[in-house]
């Protein structure tokens, strides 16, 4: 790796790490939801504060499915933590 990718990785390393800080996330729990890959973070949020009627209407407009599909795959997706 050239030093300057090196100085420039580093840099964003930290960066993350304030905004983790920053926001009160733990970043152990950036992948606590498997199966919500590709999905924007507002999903994830939605699905930590237990709001499925706004993870449901973000994962219908992200993938374009119907609601009882959307429905079930975020209960889906909420219940495998």
């Amino acid at each position: 790796m050239h030093a300057d990718d090196a100085t420039r990785l580093a840099r964003l390393e930290r960066q993350v790490a304030f905004l983790y800080r920053h926001f009160g996330l733990d970043p152990a729990l950036a992948d606590a939801f498997p199966g919500a890959d590709g999905m924007p973070p507002e999903f994830t949020e939605a699905l930590r504060r237990n709001n499925l009627i706004a993870a449901i209407k973000i994962y219908r407009q992200v993938t374009g499915a119907g609601l009882a599909e959307a429905k079930d795959q975020v209960e889906r997706i909420a219940h495998s933590v």
